[in-house]
């Protein structure tokens, strides 16, 4: 482990000591990640904890919300390559504010930025830097950059962040990562978002909702994803054609957008279901949409831990899922939902009709997703667990000397 030691955050010597964290992100679309770091800001105890959080492209759905909560947001760009005159520019700037700002950890986020980012900490003298990796790592085409994330992974970072058993076998396997190093968290949720569905103001809202969507009396089979080739899309448009085939009373809604919004909407049209589906874009009311599901489907290639599958289940929608990356940890198969192997559209159908033949099945496979949601997925805990995980290595503790307070199921 890097050597630590905690640092004054500039606050009078009198007064509490809080360690200083810089978050460093790509930019702040509604993602998986971006999502989580929002939640842990909002969290974080500021009696402990000073967050900054740094970019390197200052945009997104996401980016007001972290500044309403009076957190400084600094962008450090990248230019064409990691060579290129622009980016070796930035990344002096970061080196520079890090050490300016004497930050006492800095946890990088996401993407090309957990393999500049241990650099740049370990260049400004960062006591303790984090990487996370909270998904697979289908972006590392190999050769350099796999080469470049393995170096950082066993000897500049003091621990890696996961939410998946999945992740933390790649980091071991593939990219040899010491467990010790490796800190596995449960994936959480925000429960109070989904409180009050079943009031009388929920069933009217969600009245309103279906007749907005166009949805009239339909059951209704969901997706909610950023549209790129990863989330599958394909898949879920030729399991919907599969299931109108057999079901007329189904529709679909496609959640979300992305650079394959054209090409999914011509394939719907190619498969003779374009008057079956909805295109509904980004929504900021996730809850009360999942809320007008019948069954819920992610048929990603590859994932890290969705959070939106626990919004699912949180929402009580028996979950319809590939059978991928952290997926498994999360769905029950058969319990809660229903788990099938990526690509295959024939079978997500099949699950999706199994589903929808049995209400009362699928009620209680609802209802028990909720449970577990809320016994295992609290974020409230997650970000504490966050917390004494930050200090422990602040004091010099290695993830393998801290307690592990049932944050993660081993």
């Amino acid at each position: 482990m890097a050597q630590t030691t905690q640092r004054s955050s500039g606050l009078p010597s009198d007064g509490p000591t809080r360690l200083k964290v810089a978050f460093w992100a790509g930019s702040f679309e509604r993602a998986g990640t971006q999502q989580f770091l929002l939640e842990l800001l909002r969290r974080l105890d500021r009696s402990r904890f000073e967050p900054v959080v740094l970019s390197t492209l200052k945009v997104g759905e996401l980016l007001p919300e972290i500044e309403a909560l009076g957190i400084d947001v600094h962008e450090f760009g990248t230019g064409a390559s990691l060579a290129s005159p622009t980016t070796v520019r930035q990344v002096i700037g970061a080196t520079r504010f890090l050490r300016r700002e004497r930050i006492d950890i800095l946890s990088c986020m996401l993407g090309l930025v957990t393999l500049v980012g241990p650099y740049v900490g370990r260049m400004a003298g960062v006591p303790v830097v984090v990487n996370n990796q909270r998904n697979l790592s289908y972006w590392l085409a190999g050769g350099s950059k796999e080469a470049a994330y393995r170096f950082v992974n066993r000897h500049l970072v003091d621990a890696v962040m996961v939410n998946s058993r999945a992740a933390a076998s790649e980091l071991e396997t593939r990219f040899r990562t010491p467990p010790g190093k490796i800190v596995r968290l449960a994936p959480g949720v925000d429960l109070s978002r989904f409180d009050g569905r079943e009031s009388s103001d929920g069933r009217e809202s969600s009245d309103a909702l279906r007749e907005e969507m166009g949805l009239g009396t339909s059951r209704v089979v969901g997706i909610v994803a950023k549209l790129s080739p990863v989330k599958g899309h394909e898949h879920f448009l030729r399991a919907a054609a599969r299931i109108r085939e057999r079901r007329d009373d189904v529709v679909f809604l496609v959640v979300g957008d992305g650079p394959l919004r054209a090409e999914l909407e011509s394939l719907a049209v190619e498969l003779g279901i374009a008057g079956a589906v909805r295109f509904v874009g980004v929504r900021e009311d996730i809850p009360a949409v999942l809320g007008v599901m019948d069954a819920f489907v992610l048929s990603s290639l590859s994932e890290g831990s969705p959070n939106v599958i626990l919004e699912a289940m949180a929402a009580g929608v028996p979950v319809v899922a590939s059978n991928v990356g952290g997926v498994p940890d999360m769905v029950r198969d058969g319990e809660t939902g229903r788990l099938v192997e990526p690509g295959d559209p024939d079978a997500l159908a099949d699950a999706v009709l199994d589903i929808l033949s049995d209400e009362t099945r699928a009620g209680l496979m609802g209802r028990l997703a909720q449970s577990v949601v809320r016994a295992e997925h609290d974020i409230d805990r997650v970000v504490e667990y966050v917390e004494q995980v930050f200090e422990g290595l602040a004091a010099g503790m290695t993830p393998a000397e801290q307690r592990r307070p049932g944050g993660a199921r081993d």
